[in-house]
């Protein structure tokens, strides 16, 4: 090559030329990398080194138009001169190429695209290509295993010489162009001989196709004349996640399967009512007081007391107390009516509710009196400060009652023992059945066990371990039970009377209802846990769905009864479907292609609508998208079907075309995960809101970070939502925080499964390398009770969720690794950012407000069942005992470039209108205190291989 001029001769910028092409096209102290140049390449010039310059080009931006080659008002341009030497130079904005033959000019482009670029041993590249639609995939280009900041493209390209022409190069230019685009590091030069990790070639054929050769090699054929057009539709091919073609006939291959019914039972017993009555029937001595415990309203209780009278008039008097949180409503409707005078202090001394092998803890007897102290408050002035507990462990009676020091009622509630599901642990609910008195003394005491208990003995001890048989267990397959389930779902139908009440406190209810629906839930997943462990020493964690219908009647002496039914899970091998072959039409565009779907090949044509749909909850698909700050993708489909939407909120992209890893690279990035448990309602609300205010109230936040938004990340959890508060609306309805086959799918996330669910936020990732990852969850808005595991919620939570311990805390998690300093010094930051947020609030106050009910009725007598990380304004968690370790949190799995990762917990299971409303506005505020913090922490770089890369994992 003939030797460049010196500086002096010439107008360029500096003895590197590519400083001089490179840093007038791309300011480097805008977020906004583009090229805005026209190459005006007369038609009689090929230089195949000016696709090695394009692929620069990509690689320094963040954007790109597909106009180089074309005039449209660009900031420069450049233009091409023969000459009896080699070089460019810079005049205004006109870069000015003299070459002495192309093959000349050629080299000096290849030059000027590797100029000031370290050339580094790392040729191996993190993406692959297995299918041609892997060449543009949901993330740019290339399937990747694991996501990272960085992406080297390692390519060879390869141009069979007798179809060169200008027409064919300026369109192979703009395929590396994009494959720049996608890239944060290159190995120079493209257009060479030297073995690289993809290859492309350019060929001669007779037919307009693209195709797989092996793994790594694609091969574009067509005529000299035709390669043009064909070349061009490939290179601005959008991939179908983004509302392009590629790939959307493979998407349209997943099936979506409907479970068949394998195995089902009906089952019906006599109410509790009608077996006391008969059990009294047998009772040969009626002369006797009789004290009656059944599961039903006040009303239905006096009516029954009514009845037993007519039936039983020998029996001297009748009591009928509530079965279902028994100690409550004796205070409340016998204790208290009985005091004569007014009164100012109310203790409660409870029986210690531990026992060996028992579940219950040592403050169980208090929580079944909960919120019996607002209750006093609202009923006898009395303030709640005024009504307090104590555990007793030598008392005998379960309750005894002072007002104002002076004892004037005791009680022992009607117990039963039931086996837990761990055949370990037993229970000790309250239950149906009476006593008998003569002269006070118990002469007769009978239990004749509650509708509920009767249902939930046949259903655990009968039903499950028949239903078990007709399971196929393999014994030998670990993924079985984890990954995928051991049944589609078991529909548990059960109709009974018992008590739904709502309570004048807060959102809470009484009802024996939820706590049958809530114990069928847990304990059978419990059931399921320990069935693995004996049968395969791991646990069975995610068994498959567990949906109870119960459902309630009026009349107490109607049979109870239910159906039970279990779909078969079809276990099929996660195939992927694989494009071998693109054929194009006469005019270059996509016509059809050859898949193989396993091992089955098919031709199928390229032109096809998507399937499947968005469930347009909160108007996804219609309200945001005419947002330019908006772009709304669909990365996988769900297990039911359904298409799972995120959306990419920043300043407006200019093309359709860019990169998120570079936009990342300028920017810091947030990703907010919503609706994972959708019986958590209002993270999706919450979500958009603060979307739409930012971009409406707060454009100017879009010049400093990015947002990823997954507003619904389990559409299938939130149909089951959907169906099961038609009937009861403010139950809190954990059958519908897992998916549709009760997988929790955090748990398979970065791995190979059918739940296209899990597949979500490890795409965005690869897509986005976010610096900080925020999951917006909830609590139960009210009491959580569960009879049948020891009154508190599950021994499968290590803390207890019993009661709400705030109306929002927060949950923060880091690896213990060697930026575990940089991380928890950001965890504190923002810890500190949200409590100073929250100082002033209704939420601080409510928080307070929940902390002492927290404190009261369990922190204070099982302070490790019942933890509090308080800060001022807000509890917020951080150690790592308390903390989720599984290794799908992004933290775990990347801590050397996320910063941050956090949970938020909104007390909203399930809560409407105002309440609704007030949870949205708690998720906003904790959310924008962290976009505060994330605002103010600065884009820091470092070189690395000539690039400026920005430092991770960012310092907040």
């Amino acid at each position: 090559m003939a030797t460049r001029p010196l500086r002096s001769e010439y107008e360029s910028l500096g003895d590197h030329v590519n400083t001089t092409i490179y840093s007038s096209l791309f300011n480097k102290d805008q977020p906004l990398k583009k090229p805005s140049l026209y190459i005006d390449l007369p038609t009689h010039l090929a230089p195949l080194g000016l696709i090695d310059f394009c692929v620069r080009l990509g690689l320094e931006s963040n954007e790109i138009d597909f106009d180089l080659f074309e005039s449209a008002n660009q900031n420069y341009s450049m233009i091409f001169y023969p000459h009896h030497t080699t070089y460019m130079m810079k005049k205004n904005s006109t870069f000015i190429v003299y070459y002495e033959t192309e093959e000349t000019l050629s080299d000096l482009l290849r030059d000027l695209a590797s100029e000031g670029i370290t050339n580094s041993n790392e040729t191996a590249s993190s993406t692959y290509y297995n299918s041609l639609c892997h060449l543009w995939s949901a993330y740019g280009t290339g399937e990747k295993d694991e996501a990272h900041p960085l992406q080297h493209l390692s390519v060879q390209i390869n141009v069979q010489l007798d179809i060169k022409s200008h027409a064919t190069l300026k369109e192979i230019c703009y395929l590396g162009l994009r494959l720049g685009l996608h890239s944060t590091s290159v190995s120079f030069p493209v257009v060479t001989q030297d073995e690289r990790h993809l290859a492309i070639a350019i060929k001669h054929g007779t037919k307009n196709r693209m195709e797989l050769v092996d793994r790594n090699t694609i091969h574009i054929l067509g005529t000299k004349e035709s390669l043009p057009t064909t070349l061009h539709s490939i290179a601005k091919e959008k991939h179908f996640s983004e509302g392009g073609l590629l790939g959307i006939w493979e998407f349209n291959e997943k099936q979506v399967n409907e479970a068949q019914l394998l195995y089902e039972e009906s089952w019906q017993d006599q109410s509790e009512a009608s077996y006391i009555i008969s059990a009294l029937q047998e009772e040969k001595e009626l002369l006797v007081d009789a004290e009656i415990y059944m599961t039903a309203t006040k009303d239905n209780r006096d009516r029954y007391g009514l009845d037993l009278s007519k039936k039983f008039p020998k029996l001297k008097s009748i009591k009928v107390r509530s079965a279902f949180k028994t100690g409550l409503y004796w205070i409340l409707e016998e204790v208290l009516p009985s005091v004569q005078n007014p009164f100012t202090q109310v203790k409660i001394i409870c029986k210690d509710g531990s026992k060996k092998k028992g579940l219950e803890q040592r403050n169980r007897w208090i929580m079944e009196l909960y919120p019996i102290d607002e209750l006093i408050e609202l009923q006898y002035g009395v303030p709640k400060e005024n009504v307090q507990f104590e555990i007793s462990c030598t008392q005998q009676h379960v309750y005894s009652v002072y007002v104002d020091d002076l004892l004037v009622a005791v009680l022992n509630p009607l117990i039963s023992e039931l086996e837990y599901v761990d055949n370990n642990k037993k229970t000790y609910p309250t239950t149906a059945g009476y006593r008998l008195f003569k002269d006070e003394d118990i002469i007769q005491e009978k239990a004749v066990l509650s509708d509920r208990e009767r249902f939930y003995k046949y259903y655990i001890n009968d039903y499950l371990p028949r239903m078990e048989k007709k399971l196929s267990i393999d014994k030998s397959n670990v993924n079985q039970g984890q990954l995928f389930p051991l049944f589609d779902r078991i529909e548990i139908d059960f109709t009974s009377s018992g008590i739904e009440e709502e309570l004048p406190v807060k959102q809470e209810a009484n009802s024996s209802f939820e706590a049958l629906y809530e114990d069928l839930y847990f304990n059978t997943l419990d059931y399921f846990i320990t069935l693995g462990n004996q049968l395969v020493n791991r646990p069975f964690k995610a068994p498959g769905g567990v949906i109870p219908y119960i459902h309630r009647q009026e009349d107490i002496y109607d049979p109870i009864y239910s159906f039970v039914k279990v779909y078969q899970w079809h276990e099929k091998e996660c195939t992927d479907c694989i494009t071998k072959r693109i054929v194009f039409d006469e005019t270059g565009q996509f016509d059809r292609a050859d898949i193989y779907v396993g091992t089955t090949h098919k031709v199928v044509t390229v032109k096809q609508q998507l399937k499947n749909k968005i469930i347009d909850a909160y108007q996804l698909t219609s309200k945001y998208k005419n947002f330019p700050e908006v772009k709304m993708n669909y990365a996988d489909l769900s297990y039911k079907g359904n298409l799972i939407p995120f959306f990419e909120v920043t300043e407006p992209i200019t093309s359709e075309y860019f990169s998120g890893l570079k936009k990342s690279n300028e920017k810091h990035t947030i990703i907010f995960e919503a609706g994972h448990h959708p019986n958590e309602v209002s993270s999706t609300p919450a979500i958009l809101e603060l979307m739409e205010d930012v971009i409406r109230q707060q454009p100017e936040l879009l010049k400093k970070i990015n947002f990823i938004v997954i507003p619904l990340a389990n559409p299938d959890g939130y149909e089951i939502m959907k169906m099961l508060t038609q009937e009861h609306p403010k139950w809190k309805h954990h059958a519908a925080r897992y998916n549709a086959v009760g997988l929790e799918f955090a748990h398979v996330k970065f791995q190979k499964s059918v739940f296209g669910e899990a597949n979500i936020l490890p795409i965005i990732l690869k897509k986005w390398a976010p610096d900080v990852v925020i999951d917006d969850h909830g609590i139960p808005a009210r009491e959580w009770v569960q009879p049948f595991a020891g009154y508190a919620c599950p021994p499968i939570f290590p803390v207890s969720y019993t009661l709400p311990s705030a109306k929002i805390y927060g949950i923060g998690r880091y690896a213990d690794s060697e930026t575990k300093e940089i991380q928890a010094k950001n965890l504190e930051h923002i810890a500190e950012k949200v409590n100073a947020i929250f100082e002033g609030t209704t939420f601080a106050q409510d928080n307070a407000y929940w902390r002492d009910r927290y404190y009261k009725y369990g922190t204070k007598w099982e302070p490790q069942k019942y933890p509090i990380e308080e800060m001022a304004n807000i509890n917020f968690y951080r150690s790592m005992e308390v903390t989720p370790t599984y290794s799908s949190v992004s933290i775990f799995r990347y801590p050397q470039w996320v910063a941050l990762d956090i949970i938020s917990e909104v007390a909203d299971e399930i809560v409407y209108d105002e309440e609704l409303n007030s949870c949205i506005q708690a998720h906003k505020l904790f959310n924008q205190a962290i976009i505060q913090a994330i605002v103010s922490a600065p884009v820091n770089k470092k070189n690395k291989n000539g690039w400026p890369i920005k430092q991770r994992p960012i310092e907040i």
